[in-house]
């Protein structure tokens, strides 16, 4: 087993329907240029969830964290990251009070240092095998059939992950916390807390009464772009007077044809609809990307991102 140095926060297979053979057109939005590159290099940096060790006070905020905000059916989920992304702080600790002779420190040091760092980067592999039925849908029919075999949960599940996982919302994250006193804990604890993020906002959502789906159809030339936060909230501009966003509505792009939106408005009344859109919707929408995106956006051609940017 080797270290998995450059680790993904983008789902290099979701990637797939805007690039051509491996290669995409990408905007590097903080410094205005535009390359086609190939999908390794892009969306990912070095260890980014490679595991910190976590002082007894800092795993016990995350035990009160999960025991008080965790829904009763996701308690025991969240616990089970929480054991599994410390659970290389304790083999290290176990290795170092060890005395027995026939153990090779040197050699098990190295291995649990390979596990500290594959380990969440394995986990999200995990995660995204939940999402290939979902990465598939191309009409209305296929979309409702997000109901059947309790798939519903596992599909949300993995939209929460790839909203939570990115660079831009532990960026965001930051930036929330900066000044704070618990800023520097936020930090430190950020990869853990979001799967526990993740896994309780999935299931907040699964279940709301007022869940409804819009699945858009493009059949305009002007194409759905995406970037490097592939799912964000439309509606992230709405807060209340403490800063804090008051309202979700789920936008994620599932190719330059094809997007979905979740949302909880009353104003629809059937729980699946689909839309054709304009270039009108389409230019918003994809506004939103450029707007909600962290370094990279991400298009099928040149010209495209070229207009856009």
């Amino acid at each position: 087993m080797t270290k998995v140095k450059q680790q993904h926060y983008v789902w290099r297979k979701y990637l797939k329907p805007w690039a051509d053979r491996e290669m995409i057109w990408t905007c590097f939005k903080k410094l205005n240029k535009i390359e086609k590159v190939n999908l390794m290099g892009v969306a990912q940096e070095r260890y980014f969830y490679r595991l910190i060790d976590l002082s007894e006070s800092e795993e016990l905020f995350l035990k009160n964290y999960i025991e008080e905000n965790s829904p009763p059916v996701v308690k025991n989920l969240n616990f089970d990251f929480l054991r599994l992304f410390t659970s290389t702080s304790r083999l290290k600790k176990q290795l170092e009070e060890s005395i027995n002779p026939n153990i090779d420190k040197e050699k098990l040091t190295k291995e649990i240092e390979i596990l500290e760092t594959n380990l969440m980067e394995n986990a999200h592999t995990r995660v995204e095998a939940l999402g290939h039925k979902l990465l598939e849908y191309r009409t209305l029919s296929d979309l409702k059939t997000i109901k059947n075999d309790d798939y519903l949960f596992e599909a949300i599940l993995f939209l929460c992950f790839q909203y939570v996982r990115t660079k831009n919302m532990k960026v965001s994250a930051m930036e929330y916390c900066k000044g704070k006193s618990y800023e520097k804990l936020v930090k430190k604890i950020w990869n853990i807390l979001s799967y526990v993020t993740a896994a309780t906002l999935a299931r907040n959502i699964s279940v709301h009464p007022n869940l409804r789906f819009i699945f858009i159809e493009n059949a305009t030339t002007n194409l759905f772009i995406t970037g490097d936060q592939p799912v964000f909230n439309i509606l992230n501009d709405k807060v209340n007077d403490n800063g804090d966003i008051i309202d979700l509505e789920f936008y994620y792009p599932i190719t330059p044809k094809h997007a979905l939106i979740i949302h909880f408005r009353e104003d629809q009344l059937i729980e699946f609809i689909s839309k054709s859109a304009d270039d009108s919707i389409i230019n918003f929408l994809n506004g939103k990307v450029v707007e909600n995106s962290d370094f990279y956006v991400f298009a099928n051609n040149e010209e495209q991102l070229r207009s856009i940017m």
